[in-house]
């Protein structure tokens, strides 16, 4: 008969952990430690850090019109009845060319019959006046301002005409341009200085737009603006301007302050009533040290960015400048040249190892 010791409680626990030690496992236990000197590493997306242009703008939309200090208005000289309107808003003319036809007044018009109550009357102050010189109770004088009333009044029931005493008459172009608006149709009864048409130079162009309140202390006039079609077609190249002006009152309707743009040139898209984006630049940054928008951290209240180091992320506080769509001004705390993370650098620590892959174009 064998006879078994029994294992102290101690020993088993011993023995138990041992095991352990050897490769055995239990649930949740990891099955291996980290190798010595191995470090986390995170893969992040590098550029390289060059000088450019930083360009901080405001954008809008605006509609492309006539200036209004360009646009002149062609007046009828004499009353009459047009008789024809031979242009079209939008269409364009050249120096000379008939615009409308007027003709003369209808003898039924109320001008005509009061051309002709004008003349009766200075004719018979004429006469009246005639016969009081003969008695001695009128001098020559007044005889002859008579005779100049009636002279006056003549002129004037001719000027007008009289049914088709005149053939129509042709109002002409003053200058090359666009027709901007006919305010008169055929058959209206029309007066001296009464306007006729709005003509505009062909390039005579503006953009008129406006911008939202908050970004009125940032406009001034001069500024560089960039106008391109709200649908930009392939090859279409934005068009430089020059900002007016900015009212200092907000449109009611719209709630926004109008503005002004004056394009450097007219390229064969811009058109008046056409819709454009407008882009202002109102503080840029030339030959800056910049960094694209996505390599800025904030991290502790503190905006910097992680500088790749040989294979670590190092953080580096920045002193920022002008700030645009897309790029950054960086006034101080890192140089051109250096290689910082954009994509991944939100999970990284000051000294983490990286793999670092650069990004297309950089």
């Amino acid at each position: 008969m064998i006879r078994m010791n029994r294992v102290p409680p101690t020993l088993a626990f011993s023995l138990a952990l041992a095991l352990l030690g050897c490769g055995g496992r239990t649930h949740g236990a990891p099955v291996s430690t980290p190798a010595p000197g191995r470090e986390p590493t995170a893969t992040v997306g590098v550029v390289r850090i060059q000088r450019g242009t930083v360009e901080e703008a405001v954008r809008t939309f605006g509609t492309v019109a006539f200036d209004p200090h360009q646009v002149r208005t062609v007046s009828f000289i004499t009353a009459g009845q047009v008789a024809q309107v031979l242009v079209t808003t939008g269409q364009s003319i050249g120096r000379g060319e008939a615009l409308l036809k007027l003709g003369p007044l209808p003898s039924s018009s109320l001008e005509a019959e009061q051309a002709r109550i004008n003349l009766d009357y200075a004719q018979r102050n004429l006469e009246r006046l005639r016969r009081l010189r003969e008695s001695h109770l009128a001098t020559n004088e007044a005889v002859q301002q008579a005779e100049k009333d009636v002279a006056s009044a003549r002129a004037a029931l001719e000027g007008i005409g009289i049914d088709d005493a005149h053939g129509p008459r042709t109002i002409e172009a003053p200058f090359s341009g666009v027709v901007v608006k006919v305010l008169v149709t055929s058959g209206s009864i029309v007066h001296p200085g009464e306007d006729a048409v709005l003509v505009a130079p062909a390039g005579g162009l503006v953009v008129r737009c406006g911008f939202e309140p908050e970004d009125a202390a940032r406009l001034k006039p001069e500024m560089e603006a960039w106008i391109s079609p709200v649908f930009t077609a392939d090859g279409t190249v934005p068009v430089k301007g020059v900002l007016m002006r900015t009212h200092r009152m907000v449109n009611p309707r719209t709630q926004l302050l109008e503005a002004l743009i004056r394009p450097k040139r007219i390229p064969a898209w811009m058109v008046a009533g056409a819709r454009v984006q407008i882009r202002v630049v109102v503080r840029a940054a030339r030959a800056a040290v910049r960094v694209p928008r996505n390599a800025l951290v904030t991290w502790g209240g503190i905006t910097g960015v992680f500088e790749v180091v040989s294979g670590h992320a190092r953080w580096r506080p920045v002193q920022t400048g002008v700030a645009g769509e897309h790029w950054v001004e960086i006034k101080g705390g890192l140089r051109a040249g250096a290689l910082v993370a954009t994509t991944g650098r939100t999970s990284l620590n000051d000294g983490m190892a990286v793999n670092a892959v650069a990004q297309p174009g950089t």
